[in-house]
């Protein structure tokens, strides 16, 4: 995946989780989801494969922060999904 393709990627599912920060519901799922996820992965990750991971998230939510500040509107998870398969 190229680092454009990568960047998009994190913004846009950055800006889904803020859709759903006001949904308590969506964001208990979310937390056991990813739970679950992270769980499964640090079974098969090394250590700087993880911190590789928590750096590309936190990068991904300083961008939708900015994004968000400076009122650019991001292309959402299911749109660059949508793109990429053509």
């Amino acid at each position: 995946m190229k680092m454009d393709d990568t960047i998009t990627l994190r913004q846009s599912v950055m800006q889904d989780v803020v859709s759903l920060m006001d949904d308590n519901d969506a964001m208990m799922k979310l937390k056991k989801y990813l739970r679950k996820l992270i769980s499964e992965s640090e079974k098969e990750m090394s250590k700087a494969e993880k911190e590789e991971v928590l750096d590309s998230i936190r990068q991904g939510l300083v961008e939708v922060r900015e994004a968000r500040r400076n009122g650019i509107k991001l292309q959402t998870a299911r749109d660059f999904l949508n793109e990429i398969r053509g």
